[in-house]
């Protein structure tokens, strides 16, 4: 059992950002993220940690430069 405090991968309240990137820039970050972590290995928790946490902010960032593109 932990008695850790759990702590959310995302906040809006604390992760909110100012700039938002082109959707160019934010496409080519997404995809060296994807590149970085492809070989991520399964078994070891780090990894999986800095992948899950890697991909979920170069995916949020992607989806809010598509929607900026999109004009929402």
């Amino acid at each position: 059992m932990t008695t850790a405090v759990p702590v959310r991968l995302h906040d809006p309240s604390r992760d909110a950002s100012a700039w938002l990137p082109p959707l160019d820039i934010a496409l080519r970050a997404a995809r060296d993220t994807l590149t970085r972590h492809a070989q991520a290995d399964i078994h070891d928790h780090g990894d999986m940690l800095e992948a899950a946490t890697g991909l979920d902010y170069a995916l949020r960032i992607l989806v809010a430069a598509l929607d900026a593109e999109a004009g929402r």
